[in-house]
């Protein structure tokens, strides 16, 4: 025979009960399991996209680089102009740079620009984002930046920006004595030296460059 067994009131109400804690806490486990994934899953995607604060600038400049493309070069009231620079690499002294530039034969007429206290090493200056690349060798890539020359007079090394935005190296010569008076000091001797180097436009910007904007105390480069 079979015997019924018989549960008081009291009993049932406690198995309702303790079935419902059961049932929240399984939905609370599943939604901590749920929201740790995703956190997890969060973080590693931004770790992966970290980059050094250097690459991050570098990366964001190139590619403000190419959606200027035909506005760089143009002067701007004579006082700030954009270029587009061939980079071999960065480095945290002078001394290091140079030392690079010993060890490749290639890099002869490259040259160190100091900048916020780190050296930048440029092989050639272009007007456009595509000039530059044109130029592009294994291991390089290019930097975008702005020649700024409004801590200057209006003549002489303020005119810099504007001269380098010249497409051909007879516009950087003038004849007529009044021209000449307002040019950088010393710019006919450094044309004739500097061409004496090269004539490729993007090594004679870029030694233009070297010579005056180190020494000029008022021109500033920008990235």
């Amino acid at each position: 025979m079979r015997f019924k067994k018989k549960y008081t009131t009291g009993a049932l109400a406690m198995a309702v009960f303790h079935g419902f804690l059961m049932g929240i806490g399984g939905v609370l486990l599943f939604g901590f399991i749920v929201m740790s994934g995703d956190g997890k899953g969060g973080q590693a995607a931004e770790e992966g996209d970290a980059l050094p604060v250097d690459a991050q600038a570098d990366k964001q400049k190139a590619e403000e680089g190419k959606e200027e493309g035909a506005g760089a070069g143009e002067p701007t009231g004579n006082r700030r102009t954009a270029f587009f620079a061939v980079q071999h690499g960065l480095f945290s002294t002078s001394e290091s740079a140079q030392s690079f530039i010993a060890a490749d034969t290639n890099l002869r007429n490259a040259a160190v620009f100091p900048v916020d206290g780190k050296f930048y090493l440029w092989s050639s200056v272009h007007l456009t984002d595509g000039e530059a690349k044109d130029a592009l060798t294994a291991d390089t890539f290019v930097k975008p930046f702005t020649l700024d020359a409004a801590a200057c007079p209006a003549e002489g090394d303020g005119k810099l920006p504007v001269l380098l935005a010249a497409k051909e190296l007879a516009s950087l010569k003038f004849e007529d004595a009044a021209q000449k008076a307002n040019l950088p000091k010393d710019w006919d001797r450094n044309i004739a030296a500097v061409e004496a180097i090269s004539d490729e436009m993007g090594v004679i910007r870029l030694q233009l460059l070297n010579h005056y904007a180190p020494n000029s105390g008022c021109l500033k480069i920008e990235f």
